[in-house]
């Protein structure tokens, strides 16, 4: 462990409406920590899929979640589809009594389903695939400082930015806009690590994997969502969007 930059802590978010299960659980991952020679690991424990999502609500962060498929009178299938809906790609591991709700989990992209009560190696197990995971999803996290603090927005999940008053409008997939104070050569500067993104005149910067097509005179994305091109910078964006078709889909 310790993969994350600068050291900083690996948060995971522990949700179950029993508290023996939550402290349990606890301990399964204080050993797995004891485990890995790890002290770079954070749990944070909800007994409710609601204290969970207003955690969420607040910009609270978490780099892997491990669920309770049944949360009181709450599912838990519901809370990771709603996990999912903020953009968030973090690994999902469920725990339950029954597979009953199996498939629905894998809808949300769900790492692991494990049945309790749980066996420690297959738990140990998939934290090892929770933290790939993780890292990988870590790797396209940018922090953006934002009136609502800093946030951790996954590059992937960015429509286009526009320019305004000293400001860059930031789109998301999920129709989410973050405002943040820079220009657009220090948003361009942010982005450009990863790959996918190219600037279109002054006030614009977008996400090639998000272009449906590029005209004479507009960019077209997916989202029925149309960005004009100025004069003169057809060609541009027009190698940039084929050359990202062809070289830039490995990830």
């Amino acid at each position: 462990m310790g993969w994350k930059e600068g050291g900083a802590m690996v948060r995971i978010a522990l949700c179950d409406d029993e508290f023996r299960i939550l402290d349990d659980v606890s301990q399964y991952i204080k050993k797995y920590a004891e485990k890995k020679n790890s002290q770079d690991l954070e749990v944070f424990c909800f007994d409710s899929a609601r204290a969970l999502n207003s955690a969420l609500e607040d910009n609270s962060t978490f780099d892997i979640f491990v669920l309770d498929v049944y949360i009181g009178d709450e599912m838990g299938t519901a809370l990771a589809k709603s996990i999912r809906k903020r953009g968030i790609e973090s690994p999902i591991i469920f725990l339950t009594t029954s597979v009953e709700h199996a498939p629905e989990s894998f809808e949300t992209s769900t790492l692991r389903y494990l049945i309790k009560p749980l066996d420690p190696q297959k738990f140990y197990e998939a934290m090892d695939a929770a933290f790939l995971q993780a890292e990988k999803v870590g790797e396209r996290l940018i922090k953006l400082k934002t009136e609502n603090g800093v946030e951790r927005i996954n590059a992937n999940l960015i429509l286009y930015s526009e320019a305004h008053n000293h400001y860059q409008y930031i789109m998301l997939n999920d129709g989410r806009q973050i405002k943040v104070r820079m220009t657009v050569a220090e948003l361009y500067g942010i982005l450009i690590k990863h790959d996918g993104f190219a600037r279109v005149g002054s006030a614009y910067i977008v996400n090639l994997r998000n272009i449906k097509n590029v005209s004479n005179s507009e960019v077209h994305l997916y989202n029925n969502i149309i960005i004009p091109i100025p004069r003169g910078k057809h060609a541009e964006i027009k190698k940039a969007f084929w050359d990202y078709q062809y070289e830039g889909q490995e990830d």
